[in-house]
């Protein structure tokens, strides 16, 4: 394997940050993964220096020399301007904005590196290899801490003016969520995302309530616990209008529904799907995420392996 060219994928989140190994010429075949707790107070270059570390571990334990790695490729979360390799922010990670994370991932690990939004990412893996592999449209819609959308549209991916398309987030359920201040994640997201969820169960039962995961709201409203069913019924028919907003703007060939949420709910995305079948004139499939949540640092291997493979 020595001589094989090796291309890096990573996937910073909030909790954790993934790496993972792939050979250039199948980017979605992992060889090597590892995964270890985001530094996400310690600033960006600890980050990044993080990165670095997981990385040689990795190389390590699948036997390979640093010299056999050609580029990195980052899935990076909140907006990004992946042309520039800028993250321009990132509300989960202290410290972040206007990052050059393209520029200091060259710098720590000395090959080429590119980065991606990583719902983008996701949407771009999805597509490549997984539930949209051989269409020319998607959008892949993640449903887990928080809600957002990746829009690929005859194979490029939809970026908009300020990077900011797909930012489902900030869409207003009804006409009472008009004039009300959703701060930083949005009214989508404190509606019907998991941290909306969890929100709105400590509201219902006050101060004096323990914190819940959206995870345990899901449970107690299959159990029939009336609070939950209220919440989650909400918070599904919110998510099943912003796919309907996807469908009718865009019209994609399929409609990738993802998220640690939504791969644990069956019945969010049976739910999404119905509505979407009854309202749209030309409904495409909703699906389950093929590739689970491999799908951002599937996207950040193949875009790597695009890179190197053009510039070699």
């Amino acid at each position: 394997m020595t001589s094989e060219k090796i291309v890096v994928g990573v996937d910073i989140g909030g909790t954790n940050i993934r790496c993972a190994l792939a050979r250039r010429d199948d980017p979605s075949g992992i060889i090597m993964r590892r995964s270890d707790k985001t530094p996400a107070d310690a600033g960006p270059e600890a980050v990044v220096a993080f990165i670095a570390r997981e990385v040689a571990l990795c190389l390590e334990e699948a036997g390979l020399e640093r010299e056999a790695v050609v580029g990195v490729g980052c899935a990076a979360p909140g907006i990004t301007d992946a042309g520039a390799g800028v993250v321009i922010s990132a509300a989960n990670l202290r410290g972040w904005r206007d990052v050059p994370l393209a520029r200091l991932l060259e710098e720590k690990a000395g090959v080429a590196a590119t980065i991606e939004n990583d719902v983008k990412a996701a949407a771009l893996g999805e597509f490549r290899y997984g539930a949209g592999k051989g269409r020319r449209s998607l959008v892949y819609m993640t449903v887990s801490t928080g809600v957002s959308a990746g829009i690929i549209i005859d194979g490029r991916v939809l970026r908009g003016h300020n990077h900011f398309a797909g930012e489902i987030a900030y869409l207003l359920g009804e006409p009472d969520h008009i004039g009300r201040d959703w701060g930083a994640n949005g009214c989508l997201e404190l509606t019907s995302a998991g941290v909306g969820i969890s929100r709105e169960w400590a509201a219902a039962h006050g101060d004096e309530a323990p914190s819940v995961s959206a995870a345990e709201v899901f449970a107690a409203a299959r159990a029939g616990d009336p609070v939950a069913v209220g919440i989650i019924n909400r918070a599904g028919d919110y998510l099943a209008q912003a796919a309907v907003a996807l469908c009718a703007i865009i019209d994609p060939e399929v409609l990738v529904v993802g998220g640690g949420i939504a791969e644990n709910e069956p019945a969010l995305i049976e739910h999404i799907s119905e509505v979407v079948q009854e309202t749209v004139p030309f409904p495409p499939p909703v699906v389950r995420a093929a590739l689970g949540g491999d799908a951002p640092l599937i996207g950040a291997l193949a875009l790597i392996a695009e890179r190197s493979a053009i510039n070699r």
